[in-house]
């Protein structure tokens, strides 16, 4: 213990160290405590390790202040404390959420747990809402690269749960060891994880329960170059994920060795080159009609390069001149065109409404014309009529019909008055 004392004193204001590893079951509360005043103060570690130590619930308090204050801590890693619980889990890791610590690797692992028959039974000291804590900070925590789980709580929800993170566009999770009570359901959501995710490159699968060939072949539908068949599977694929390592178990073998060898060997080469592979071997087997891929002519030179290039003279030759591929490589219309038919559609639909909008106009016009000419008839109509009065009232009468007419206008005097009586 004196002597513990003297190295946590000695190492007070040391900026030049970046990684603390402490190991053993003599670390414990105590220990934890003489190193209080350096890790209080400490701005630099990068890195902790306790692996089989006394840490539990009451020791974990005491690196609070450490965890909030540091953000350069990049590195946890818990591996089999048999003291760890729930508990201690929830105060770490919200001390470091608080702290703002951009952690590139996690490593929680329980204590004993080594075999598949350490499987059996509920010995370990993170239950399965520890396992949903540890879930929700990674989930909180992208700058995660790599993970390592090893639970006997991990089962089927803790594994969906992760899945949920590495589907996400911003995971940058590129390796992931996992050990639980999990099976191929588990397996499963990661494969169908993997359809989005382009940051995993390597799982190790350590003990699990009941794992067997149908969640090895869901990976391998995903992800291998010799399974991925159809062009739907290709445009959904993984290029990312190079192998899935199994721990070898004792006979009698859940995953065939077939199985095992392809998760193990799933690709040897970078993404793009994978992308490739696969489509190479699709276009390969179904070069004579490519019609289901649904290319569209901006891709004919792309396509015509690729099947040169993999497949030589003989390759471009049966491409061309297969009679399914004719209508998407010669007759599908340019961009430029198809760019030019969208403004000339644009024209006529404007077209079509300006000529509505000029035949309502003539009508219109039609109408107040027809309006026009029965005003102006009615008008003339009036005229007519005013002179016809006015001619016979002022035309005089003969001279022979003067003496036997009277006037028009008053009717009491003679006619020939009638100048008279007007006035």
């Amino acid at each position: 213990m004196s002597s513990f004392l003297y190295f946590g004193q000695m190492i007070v204001g040391a900026k030049a160290i970046e990684s603390l590893v402490l190991e053993g079951n003599g670390v414990g509360h105590e220990q934890i405590v003489c190193l209080q005043e350096f890790l209080s103060t400490n701005k630099t570690l990068r890195g902790i390790n306790f692996t089989e130590t006394k840490l539990d619930r009451s020791s974990s308090m005491l690196l609070t202040g450490f965890l909030t204050g540091n953000s350069s801590l990049r590195v946890l890693d818990l591996s089999s404390n048999a003291r760890v619980d729930d508990d201690s889990i929830d105060t770490i890791l919200t001390a470091i959420a608080l702290g703002g610590s951009q952690l590139s690797t996690l490593n929680i692992c329980d204590a004993h747990f080594d075999g598949v028959e350490d499987l059996i039974g509920d010995n370990g000291s993170i239950t399965t809402a520890g396992v949903r804590t540890i879930t929700a900070f990674i989930s909180q925590t992208p700058s995660l690269v790599t993970i390592c789980l090893k639970m006997r709580s991990l089962n089927d929800e803790g594994i969906r749960n992760l899945s949920n993170v590495i589907k996400r566009r911003d995971s940058k999770i590129s390796r992931l060891e996992i050990s639980g009570t999990f099976g191929d359901n588990a397996l499963q959501s990661i494969a169908e994880a993997l359809k989005s995710n382009h940051s995993l490159r390597s799982i190790d699968i350590g003990n699990s329960l009941n794992l067997t060939d149908e969640g090895g072949r869901a990976i391998l539908r995903v992800a291998s170059v010799n399974v991925v068949n159809t062009w739907k599977q290709i445009r959904t694929s993984n290029n990312t994920l190079r192998s899935v390592y199994l721990k070898s178990r004792p006979p009698p073998l859940l995953v065939s060795q077939d199985i095992q060898n392809a998760l193990r060997n799933i690709t040897n080469v970078d993404p793009i080159p994978t992308l490739k592979q696969k489509v190479w071997r699709y276009v390969d087997s179904n070069i004579e009609d490519l019609s289901y891929t649904k290319l569209e002519a901006k891709h004919m030179p792309h396509l015509l390069s690729f099947v040169k290039e993999r497949g030589g003279i003989n390759s471009l030759f049966r491409l061309i001149s297969s009679r399914n591929n004719v209508p998407i490589l010669f007759s599908h219309p340019t961009p430029e065109r198809q760019h030019m038919e969208s403004i000339m559609n644009k024209v006529a639909l404007e077209n079509a409404t300006l000529r509505a909008m000029l035949k309502s106009e003539r009508q219109f016009n039609d109408i107040l014309y027809k309006e026009n000419n029965s005003l102006r008839s009615l008008y003339e109509g009036d005229i007519a009529d005013d002179e016809t009065v006015t001619t016979t009232i002022m035309t005089p009468l003969l001279p022979e019909e003067s003496d036997n007419r009277r006037c028009l206008c008053c009717r009491r005097g003679p006619v020939s008055k009638l100048w008279e009586c007007f006035r």
